[in-house]
């Protein structure tokens, strides 16, 4: 799998800065780590981590989306108790900007919440994380639990160049073609999610220091503004 976050978020990230009107922002982001979450506690009952029933199509209606509408509350919950940031810098501003994308949509308390749209959004985001997990995996789950692994690919994408044993999975995890997609899906889903964000900070930074007189610096101008 890509990365539960923020990898599987800033791959889908694209459709909700596109249509803004259409998605529940942090019903996307919640819905794409749902599967992870499932078989994360699942896996704590049986032992050892893994794709299992978290990943399958039939758990996305019946245990993904009940499960990331009860996260999508406790954010809620919790971004009107959590604090802004009130420092500088690109840590900082991510953490605002995703505070607010969480406070700036309807809570579970107000009349505005669009129940069809959260479902959707989560149901969207669930479905994100086992298509990106198909084609960067040797083996998928969808059919659990009538067919525990299912193979799409050829038999050369199965190779496994090394095996490295990972804390909490049963058996090392085979490095191959499919670990390459791996890679290259989680780096780009972590630039997706945060090159905007990079962006907004970096022109902000550029504004201020423009705008500094000579011998003041970037925190006494910030401190004035």
């Amino acid at each position: 799998m890509p990365f539960t976050f923020p990898s599987h978020q800033g791959l889908i990230a694209p459709l909700w800065r596109r249509w803004p009107g259409l998605f529940d922002a942090p019903a996307l982001f919640i819905g794409a780590a749902m599967p992870d979450v499932v078989d994360g506690v699942a896996g704590a009952f049986r032992g050892h981590l893994g794709q299992g029933l978290g990943h399958s199509l039939i758990a996305l209606p019946l245990l993904c989306v009940p499960g990331g509408l009860a996260l999508w509350w406790l954010a809620h919950i919790a971004a009107q108790r959590l604090p802004a940031s009130t420092r500088g810098g690109f840590l900082a501003h991510s953490w605002n900007v995703g505070l607010e994308a969480v406070v700036s949509t309807p809570s579970p308390r107000s009349g505005g919440v669009k129940w069809v749209k959260i479902g959707l959004s989560l149901g969207i985001g669930a479905f994100s994380h086992l298509f990106f997990d198909l084609i960067s995996h040797g083996h998928f789950t969808w059919f659990y639990p009538w067919t525990t692994k299912a193979r799409l690919f050829p038999d050369w994408w199965h190779i496994a160049w090394a095996r490295l044993p990972v804390p909490g999975y049963h058996a090392p995890y085979p490095i191959g073609p499919h670990f390459l997609i791996w890679l290259f899906l989680g780096v780009l889903g972590i630039y997706m999610l945060f090159a905007p964000v990079y962006r907004d900070e970096h022109r902000r930074r550029r504004g201020i220091a423009s705008s500094t007189p000579r011998g003041t610096t970037e925190e006494d101008s910030e401190t004035m503004q």
